[in-house]
Formats: structure tokens, sequence, C-alpha cells
């Protein structure tokens, strides 16, 4: 297939990550690729090297200049579809099926209630619950929506040395004996951190060692926000602030639980790449991370907001390093099994078949490839 992803972000999140990964499977996969970004983008950087062609653009709507330029590249490519990722980008992949460019899959990464969701040819929700949410309020028709869960790039995981876990807890002044909880995520109010402040005041009655590193970054005002009330709660020196990382495989491997207290989730990468390195999850039950999460089998899901409950379930595990052995390599296994590229690609394969084979533009019979 002659595809196109549009990405519209930026920096790196979680699904800049999955478009990313999507793109250099299809490649591997034998399929064309272009790839529609930001200059200067994360991805753009990230494609370099990549068998893929990269068009740069700031994806303007208005005036009609960048998608009649768009639209002539998908022409002159013969591009069959376009598959986006993001606002931008999904109103751009719309705009762009409406000028008769090519049929346009949107996958869905966010709860969000949005105009342009029902005009795709197909949504692609990466969770039950993302799909449950655009049924009911993006009002998308049920015949085009389907789930397909994201994926991990395992390969990062297998590469992280068996000593990297010791210098990555040196680098951050982590003593050996230190219990370490963390999460990865843009430092945004819907993840919660505030609550995971909280969490840590009560964890640290039962183990005050304990430090909670925080991966990512964020407005300066709620970083503020985040500081002054752990000043109040008298742990602010029990806090990590990594900022922004790359090298996630290193950083995961230093923790020993991996907590969310995220308000809202679609599906949770972060999560999914912490049971990929075999590091337990203990989790707010919310949006799609009970699809990713078993409780009791790969981690500990406890009800949103019940910061009691997480805090409980944090000092369990602390304490029970059997246990966290058993949960993480539980973890490990289920995301090898349930959500690696070899079990979702040729799913999206599909849904973009199916996208181009009932579009007016062009009816296409279509086989999955192989890789090469």
């Amino acid at each position: 297939m002659q595809l196109m992803e549009i990405v519209s972000g930026d920096g790196v999140n979680g699904a800049i990550v999955h478009c990313l990964l999507v793109t250099r499977e299809l490649a591997r996969r034998g399929h064309s690729v272009t790839v529609l970004c930001r200059p200067k983008s994360w991805i753009r950087q990230q494609l370099r090297s990549d068998p893929v062609e990269v068009v740069e653009s700031d994806l303007h709507v208005r005036p009609l200049d960048e998608l009649r330029r768009v639209v002539a590249i998908i022409r002159e490519k013969r591009i069959e579809l376009v598959h986006t990722h993001m606002t931008s980008a999904h109103v751009f992949g719309v705009l762009v099926r409406w000028m008769r460019g090519a049929p346009c899959v949107a996958t869905a990464h966010a709860h969000r209630r949005q105009w342009h969701w029902m005009f795709n040819n197909r949504v692609i929700a990466v969770s039950e619950a993302t799909r449950r949410f655009h049924l009911k309020y993006n009002l998308v028709p049920k015949r085009r929506i389907e789930v397909i869960h994201n994926f991990v790039d395992f390969s990062r995981f297998a590469a992280v040395a068996p000593e990297a876990r010791v210098r990555m807890r040196a680098s951050l002044n982590v003593d050996g004996s230190w219990p370490l909880i963390g999460f990865v995520g843009s430092v945004f109010v819907e993840k919660g951190w505030l609550d995971l402040v909280r969490v840590l005041s009560k964890v640290s009655v039962a183990m005050p060692d304990t430090r909670l590193l925080v991966v990512g970054d964020g407005p300066a005002d709620y970083r503020a926000t985040l500081e002054s009330e752990a000043a109040r709660l008298g742990v602010s020196q029990q806090i990590i602030w990594a900022g922004r990382r790359f090298d996630i495989p290193e950083v995961l491997s230093a923790m020993d639980l991996f907590v969310s207290a995220s308000h809202s989730e679609a599906l949770p990468l972060t999560s999914l790449e912490a049971m990929a390195a075999g590091i337990p999850v203990v989790a707010a039950a919310v949006g799609g991370l009970p699809e990713v999460v078993r409780d009791r089998e790969t981690g500990i899901l406890v009800a949103p907001g019940d910061l009691d409950a997480m805090a409980h379930a944090i000092v369990a595990l602390l304490l029970d390093e059997n246990q966290r052995k058993r949960l993480g390599e539980s973890g490990r296994r289920r995301a090898r099994e349930h959500f690696s590229p070899e079990r979702q690609m040729p799913r999206i394969e599909q849904a973009f078949a199916s996208a181009i084979g009932q579009s007016k533009w062009r009816t296409l019979r279509y086989e999955p490839q192989q890789p090469n």
C-alpha cells in the first residue's frame, strides 16, 4: 500500500511514539510510507535514517494553500490512504479526504469531544473504553470504528544491560536500598501528579526512604503547584525531577514500581512499557488501563481517587519482593503476547485495506504482506 502518516505534535507523547512505531513497522512490512509532520519535530529527527519519505508542514488549514499542496503530493505519489494522529492532524486528514485527496483513517489516542471524528472513513480506537467514548460523544458510526490496541517495541527493552539499574539509580542519586516508585508522562493536571505527591506522603509514613521519580515536563505553574504541595506535606526531598527523558527503558529499570494516578487514559503506552520492562504497575482503574493491567496478575488496580488504597498497595508490594517479581514477569508476558507489533499490525493493515476498498475513489483487494 501507498500510505501517508500525518502527525501534528512537535514533542513526544504516546500518540507520537505510536505513530513512529507504526511507520517503522509499515515500512518493514513492505509498504511505501510518507510521513507528514511539523519541521524540527521530535518524530522528524527520529526518522532521519529510516526508509520513509518525510514531508514537512505546519498543517495550517486557512488559507487553503497548504491543503492544496499536500493533496497534490498525495496525487503525485498515488497515496491510497492517510492515517492521522493528534487533533490538528485529524482535522487536516478529514479536509484532505473532502478535497478527494485520499480516504482517511484516524487513530483515537484520547477522550475528547471534537467534531471531526464522524467524518473519517474509519476510526481506530486504542481501547474499548475509547471506542465507547467516541460512539457516545463524537457520534462515530459503529460500523466505522474498531479497537486495535497500541503495541510496544520490545527490542528497546531487550537491549537494556543488566547493570543499567545500578547505573541509573546512581545517576539519580537514589541509594541502593531506597524504594523507588515513578511515573512517565507529561506533567499535566490530567496525569494525576498531585495525587501521586499525596500518595507519596502516605507511603512515607510506613517507608520514609521511598522516592518518587517524576519523568516528564509541563507548565511551570503546575510544577510550582506540585512543589508547594510537596513542601506542605514534607516530602519535597523525596521527589526526583528527572524532566523529559528519551532513555525510558533504562529509566524504568531503576524503578521498583510504576505508579499511575491518571484521571484519564485511552490506552497508556508508558504503562505498557513498564510491563515490557518487567516492572509491576499500580494504577487507578480509568479509561483503557484495565485493558492493559490485569488486577493482581500484572499489577494492582485501585478505584480512581482512592489514595489510601493506592498507598496501601504500594507499601504492600514494596515490602514483598517476590510478589513484585511475580507481577513483573506476568506483566512482561502479557505485554509480549497481547501488545506486540506481530499481533496488532495485521489488524491495522486490514483496517487500512478496508477503508481503501470501501472508499469511492478506489476498490482494492488486499492480502496482508509478510515482513521483509
